[in-house]
């Protein structure tokens, strides 16, 4: 078993490297891996409730089924405190599973894994 780390920076206005970004932790996740993603700039907005919904890649594949598939498999999502905090996203808001983090944390969570960027 591998861990991985899946790093999105991109937001809404994205919706191709959005949906890839989870589609690919969903399918490592579906392969036993130990999964973690941490969101960035403008994809903070993924950890919000409901934002998501929408989201669909010019392939046609949505982001939210895999966004729904990773929180019901705890998989955990790491959001960029300032990023949020300037964005005025509320912690009541937020996904299961998304916790506020630091950029300490993610180097510490690159360190131990196979990192994807999008």
């Amino acid at each position: 078993m591998e861990k991985f780390l899946f790093v999105l920076s991109r937001g809404l206005e994205d919706p191709t490297r959005a949906t890839r970004a989870l589609q690919l932790a969903k399918v490592a996740k579906e392969k036993g891996h130990e999964v973690n993603v941490f969101l960035v700039d403008d994809a903070v907005a993924y950890a919000v409730m409901g934002l998501a919904d929408n989201v669909k890649a010019p392939t046609g594949d949505s982001a939210k089924p895999y966004l729904d598939y990773l929180i019901e498999n705890k998989v955990a999502f790491f959001i960029c405190t300032p990023c949020a905090r300037t964005r005025l996203y509320s912690e009541e808001e937020y996904i299961e599973g998304a916790k506020l983090s630091t950029a300490a944390h993610l180097i510490d969570l690159a360190t131990e894994s196979k990192v994807f960027t999008f």
